[in-house]
């Protein structure tokens, strides 16, 4: 029965088992392909919950609500996977909704923990609407546990201001960036509805642009000829071999850079610019790259003549592949394109036409110096600022009457950038790019003092080097990522290269918005914190003047609606200082205190207890 605005009052659907539709979709027991009814009880509810473990594939039900008006909704999910993973996976939907939203509790868990934890979904108009419950059939196996549904009525001031702050532009500073390998491993999607949950789990946020990692070059056959008799070491690595070629597609892209743009989201079609680096046990299957396997000539090499398992911008093969690749993204409809740099190093090294172009200008062999030589520096960052400008051009002649903006995601600091061959100065200033996203990675050549020539300064030992290289205990290749900040670090001289501090590191990236106009987008990473955690990250990075953030793959992050509930307003700049962690408010655990008929609030049953 439907119910006027004077009558609506809190509510809480905890007895799923029975109200959930279809019945016969629902069991007692431990069915595979039904919805299995556990038993519960806290201090204030008692009901019954839907679950499904591991390898359950039960069919989607529907919670009839029988509400109108606009309500706050909460949801009470379980947590009976891994810690720290998103294991626990409920779909959950409107009926006006188009795709699933997915759902997942974060914190503590395991099979002896008994909690639930009740996270704030969504605000919405329920007038008419039914709650769609599901779990993913393809894809990473995972638990689904949803133990109730409340929901709280909003006043008429209260949907006002809701409405009000979701119109709002200034709001919206948030990169999100979706690595589609993982969304599709996880998730297993086929259909067109199922792909725009890519792009619904970031309705009512402050994010502005959502990146989505395009995996068609990840293009390779199993070694084995046959997916069947190919011992893949993920299950979702299985899904993705069948799943990849026949559904994601560009057609699929362009549908979702068009749901984007209804939802009002900016769509970024991203790749990463050393799409061929894979190493065991994740080689020999689709993470291989076709062009990358049928042309080993135009490996990077390094100074001792070593191949390097990335291909070189220094071959016009490589760049003309890549960009036929983001020629081919733009053509979705897309509003930008993105270049990732943080992925994929080495992009020039010492291959023999950059060694010959060296010794042209210079006169004499840049493998005897190291990569942080200016000369060496400059001249790799002039051939991927070639690659970028043949790019803009491209990317410009492909759509004359619809702009497409270029985005680069680069290192930690701009003394990291340009140690890697990237300038993101040069490429700002010459109007190439429109954004950029400092990623926190940093990489460098550490080089032992007992590797230099004792008659000539400055310059290597190469049988030196090669030995070194072969039998030291570390590399020369010091690889740092998903940090904070990290102080400066001596180069090849000794001498300290980077930013003091982050506020260094941050007016540094700010002048290339300030100068030129290219929006600035600093990462927060690690990626799984606490909401106080990631309020004063995005607090530090805007005290220190940073206008806008990024968040690295967000397909991990969003469907833990405890962190999301922080995560989905860090836009809110001014208002951020004055917000709480939200516990209390807008997630919370509640204790059980008894599950499937069995008392767990002393002693806990698991394992003889």
């Amino acid at each position: 029965m439907l119910h006027t605005p004077e009558e609506r009052i809190p509510q809480i659907f905890c007895d799923l088992g029975r109200l959930c539709e279809p019945a016969c979709h629902i069991s007692p027991i431990r069915e595979v392909s039904r919805w299995n009814c556990v038993p519960y009880e806290t201090a204030e509810i008692q009901g019954t919950m839907l679950v499904s473990v591991y390898d359950g594939h039960p069919q989607n039900v529907t919670l009839p609500l029988e509400l109108s008006g606009w309500y706050r909704i909460y949801v009470g999910l379980g947590a009976y996977g891994s810690a720290g993973d998103i294991s626990d996976i409920i779909n959950l939907k409107l009926t006006d909704d188009h795709a699933f939203m997915h759902l997942s509790p974060s914190g503590q868990a395991g099979y002896a923990y008994h909690s639930i934890q009740e996270c704030f979904w969504r605000c919405a108009d329920l007038t008419g609407q039914s709650l769609e419950i599901g779990k993913h059939a393809e894809g990473q196996p995972c638990e689904a546990i949803l133990a109730w549904v409340r929901v709280v009525p909003m006043s008429v001031q209260e949907v006002v201001s809701w409405k009000e702050d979701l119109a709002r532009k200034d709001t919206k500073r948030i990169y999100a960036t979706n690595d589609m390998h993982g969304m599709l491993a996880l998730y297993g999607l086929k259909k067109k509805e199922e792909w725009r949950s890519v792009v619904q789990e970031y309705i009512d946020s402050d994010v502005e642009w959502l990146s989505l990692e395009n995996i068609l070059c990840f293009d390779g056959e199993p070694s084995t000829g046959n997916p069947a008799s190919f011992a893949f070491c993920r299950p979702g690595d299985h899904a993705v071999q069948r799943l990849l070629k026949q559904y994601f597609t560009m057609e699929m892209l362009s549908d979702l850079a068009a749901y984007g743009h209804q939802k009002g989201i900016k769509i970024c079609l991203s790749l990463r610019m050393g799409a061929w680096g894979i190493e065991f046990p994740y080689d020999q299957m689709y993470f291989d790259n076709t062009f990358a396997l049928e042309h080993p000539n135009l490996r990077c090499v390094d100074r001792d003549g070593s191949p390097i398992d990335a291909l070189s911008y220094m071959y016009p093969e490589v760049q003309d592949y890549m960009i036929h690749q983001f020629v081919d993204m733009a053509a979705t409809g897309c509003e930008a394109v993105e270049m990732i740099f943080s992925r994929g190093v080495p992009y020039v090294l010492f291959e023999p036409p950059f060694i010959r172009l060296f010794q042209e200008r210079f006169g004499e062999d840049p493998r005897y110096l190291p990569l942080d030589d200016p000369r060496v520096t400059d001249l790799r960052c002039e051939i991927l600022t070639g690659f970028v400008r043949l790019l803009r051009t491209s990317l410009d002649a492909a759509r004359p009457h619809q702009p497409v903006g270029l985005h680069a995601r680069v290192q930690f600091c701009l003394y990291d950038c340009r140690h890697v061959g990237v300038d993101p100065t040069v490429w700002a200033r010459e109007g190439l790019i429109t954004a950029v996203i400092s990623y926190p990675q940093r990489i460098r050549e550490v080089l032992p003092a007992n590797l230099w020539q004792q008659d000539q300064p400055g310059h290597l030992d190469l049988e030196a080097y090669e030995n070194y290289v072969r039998t030291s205990e570390q590399s020369t290749i010091c690889r740092q990522q998903d940090f904070c900040f990290l102080p400066p670090v001596e180069d090849s001289q000794g001498i300290l290269q980077g930013p003091a501090d982050q506020q260094e590191r941050v007016s540094e990236f700010m002048r290339l918005e300030q100068e030129y106009g290219v929006t600035v987008y600093l990462e927060i990473l690690p990626r799984f914190m606490s909401p106080d955690a990631y309020r004063e990250r995005a607090l530090e990075l805007y005290r220190c003047g940073c206008g806008h953030i990024s968040l690295w793959d967000t397909y991990m992050r969003a469907p833990r609606k405890a962190e999301w509930s922080m995560l989905r307003r860090l836009g809110h700049r001014d208002e951020l200082p004055f917000y709480s962690s939200g516990e209390g408010e807008l997630y919370r655990q509640v204790r059980l205190l008894k599950i499937g008929n069995k008392d767990v609030s002393r002693y806990k049953p698991a394992w003889g207890g």
